[in-house]
């Protein structure tokens, strides 16, 4: 694809052709216009433009034997392209650099999220499973530039205290607490504060493959 554009240095070209008509201006820049397009002008381009042979104008351009052209056009043009093919070396370069950082944050990430995950689960005997599933779930959601999870933008995290206030948000947990579940700690802590009938009152279950205590129904 052809360049549609040069630099155009407006006060050169005015110095350069203070001495010419009008009308020689008109040709000239269209000469230029050309070549820029073309690469070079042949004999009959030249005189298609300018209806016969003006000295003046002939005076801007060499001859390699094949083609007419005007040296600072030709550099102007190089110097285009030049600037063009670095400025598209550099946008893949960056394409690169972008997609392998994009792959760091992506390692980043998970591993972060096999950590949090791992702290969290450490709570499975106080909170059922499906639950701290959907605490993870919405506290690894990445930001849109992928590089930060949402328990890493907040000011303080504390995965203990924040279990606390989901679990209470959370209706099936507090289903779960009306049927008269406690693990296993909990009837330890009653019972250390003084509850010491508090084991005949619970039996021993199995929820979700973990050891779980529920209050005994009484029956008349």
């Amino acid at each position: 694809m052809k360049d549609p554009a040069v630099l155009f240095y407006t006060q050169d070209f005015l110095t350069g052709t203070f001495c010419m008509t009008d009308a020689q201006v008109g040709k000239y820049i269209r000469l230029l216009c050309l070549q820029q397009q073309n690469g070079g002008l042949c004999e009959n381009e030249m005189m298609k433009v300018c209806g016969e042979k003006d000295d003046i104008i002939w005076a801007k351009f060499d001859f390699d034997g094949t083609q007419y052209f005007n040296k600072r056009m030709a550099f102007e043009t190089n110097k285009r392209r030049k600037f063009t093919e670095s400025r598209i070396a550099n946008l893949s370069h960056m394409d690169s650099h972008m997609e392998i950082c994009n792959k760091k944050d992506e390692i980043r990430n998970k591993n972060k999220e096999i950590e949090f995950k791992s702290e969290v689960f450490e709570f499975l005997e106080k909170y059922p499973e499906k639950m701290l599933n959907a605490f993870c779930s919405y506290w690894t959601e990445p930001n849109k530039s992928k590089t930060k999870m949402r328990f890493e933008l907040q000011k303080t995290f504390e995965i203990g205290r924040r279990l606390v206030t989901w679990a209470n948000n959370d209706k099936g947990f507090n289903k779960n607490e009306k049927t008269d579940l406690i693990s296993y700690e909990e009837l330890l802590e009653r019972f250390n504060k003084g509850d010491v009938n508090i084991w005949k009152m619970y039996e021993k279950v199995i929820i979700n493959g973990k050891n779980c205590y529920q209050r005994k129904k009484i029956t008349a």
